[in-house]
């Protein structure tokens, strides 16, 4: 039970937060723990139902403990139910901080497709900073999102983007990422087919001014005329 939230995925900080406790909270649900993080033992409870709260809060604190790295456990190794340990997490990564909203709301905005990116890299950066700000509870709108999608893209997508734009509805983020790909798989075989293209030119070229150059270099050979002789004139001796 504790070891299905692998190492790699245990909290971190802000950057994980919302990955985190949505695998937290399905490990919880299927080990029948989640009243203990969303309720305190209720006071009407008797001597045997309190008892296995008590054991079940123990195995949700467990989980918890296994699923946060090293230097986030002095934060919650002193309380005492899991819900006060779930609490102190959410407070200290999902409070609405402004400033940090503020930057995450500039990044995803100037988000750029670079050459060493593809399709999956640049959508995976988006998602993951869209992700982020939900996880401080700013929600991005799948159109707002769209919108900052196709701005990030390089310049000459413009034919795709205005293709996009035209529609008399804009595609879901989802939709837009399948139609990115496909039209990325597009561009790589056309790209493929123009250089083919160019090289056979390029050969074609670099033959026909080989050609014309040993043509040229035969007729200076052919047309050119011996170097005249001069004779040797004698020299009349009655003018000296």
């Amino acid at each position: 039970m504790v070891n299905r939230i692998l190492v790699e995925d245990r909290l971190d900080g802000t950057t994980n937060f919302s990955s985190w406790k949505s695998r937290l909270l399905i490990t919880l649900e299927e080990s029948e723990l989640m009243k203990c993080v969303e309720e305190v033992v209720p006071a009407s409870a008797d001597d045997a139902e309190k008892s296995q709260w008590r054991k079940n809060d123990a195995k949700a604190r467990k989980i918890i403990i296994y699923s946060v790295r090293d230097h986030l456990i002095p934060h919650i190794s002193n309380l005492k139910t899991v819900k006060q340990m779930y609490d102190a997490l959410k407070k200290l990564f999902e409070s609405n901080n402004t400033n940090r909203a503020l930057v995450l709301r500039h990044q995803l905005q100037n988000l750029k497709m670079t050459k060493s990116d593809t399709i999956a890299t640049f959508f995976m950066k988006i998602s993951e900073t869209r992700g982020q700000l939900g996880a401080i509870g700013e929600i991005i709108s799948d159109r707002e999102l769209v919108m900052i999608t196709l701005n990030g893209l390089p310049s000459h997508w413009e034919p795709f983007i205005q293709s996009i734009s035209g529609r008399s509805k804009l595609p879901k983020f989802d939709r837009l990422w399948a139609d990115c790909t496909q039209e990325e798989t597009r561009l790589a075989a056309r790209g493929m087919q123009c250089s083919h293209h160019d090289e056979n030119q390029s050969l074609a070229t670099r033959a026909r001014k080989s050609k014309g150059k040993r043509r040229g270099f035969g007729k200076t050979f052919k047309g050119r005329k011996s170097t005249p002789t001069f004779e040797h004139k004698k020299k009349d001796m009655s003018k000296v």
